[in-house]
Order: C-alpha cells, then sequence, then structure tokens
C-alpha cells in the first residue's frame, strides 16, 4: 500500500519540475539540455531512490561533456538552480555527494539549489573550483 503512495508522491513532484522546467525554458533557453537531462537524477536526489537510474548516470556524462566542451559548469550550476527553485523535497547533500560515487564518475559542475554559481569558475572542472 505505501508504494503506490510513494510513487504518486514521485509523480507529484515530478510534475511540479515539470511545470518548472515548462515556465524556465523560455527564460533561459540555452538551458535546454540541462532541463533534458538532470530531472532523471532528481528521484535520486530528493531521496526517492537509493540508487541513481542507469539513465541518470547517462546524464550526467552528458552533463559531464557539456560542463567540459559547451555550457560549462557555472551555466549548468544557474540551470541545476534554476530547475529546483522552489521544489519540495528539496535536494538533499549525501546524495548530490554519491551520485559521482554510485555512478562511476565525478561531477565537472556543482549541484546545489542554494550555492552561489557566481563563484563557480566558468571553464574548469568543477573538482577544480576553488569557491571563495
Amino acid at each position: 500500500m505505501t508504494r503506490p503512495i510513494v510513487f504518486l508522491i514521485f509523480l507529484l513532484v515530478v510534475s511540479r519540475l515539470d511545470m518548472s522546467h515548462q515556465s524556465n525554458l523560455p527564460q533561459y533557453p540555452v538551458c535546454e539540455p540541462v532541463f533534458e537531462y538532470f530531472p532523471d537524477c532528481l528521484a535520486f536526489l530528493v531521496g526517492f531512490y537509493y540508487v541513481p537510474t542507469k539513465i541518470c548516470c547517462r546524464h550526467v556524462e552528458k552533463l559531464n561533456k557539456l560542463a567540459k566542451h559547451g555550457l560549462g559548469p557555472q551555466t549548468i550550476c544557474f540551470c541545476i538552480q534554476a530547475s529546483v527553485k522552489g521544489t519540495q523535497p528539496r535536494l538533499l547533500a549525501s546524495r548530490i555527494n554519491s551520485l559521482p560515487i554510485m555512478c562511476h564518475t565525478h561531477l565537472s559542475f556543482p549541484i546545489s539549489d542554494s550555492m552561489d554559481c557566481n563563484k563557480v569558475h566558468k571553464r574548469l572542472d568543477y573538482e577544480e573550483v576553488v569557491l571563495n
């Protein structure tokens, strides 16, 4: 009985994020790839799943490439914040830290709903970023 309830809550969160995604898309056209790839990791990052899905991990790889050779980590940071702003439940720091480990990769961009993206260097790997 609790499984259907959890699934319904998950659908509600995703639909709310989709509404956020739709309203942000015209405002931030540069964010389209992030709005396409990042939501697949949200169920893990907010605590609904214990492990990230394979598609989430594939999309982290795509976002890593965009951070290094496209949008840059700072833009991805801003886009992630725009996509999750005001949503509930919030992203869990422990899940953000676990994501690269569980996906067997690193993050070339920060994931946060509250960090100052202006402090993220525009083109360096996130691991090399010095936050002041």
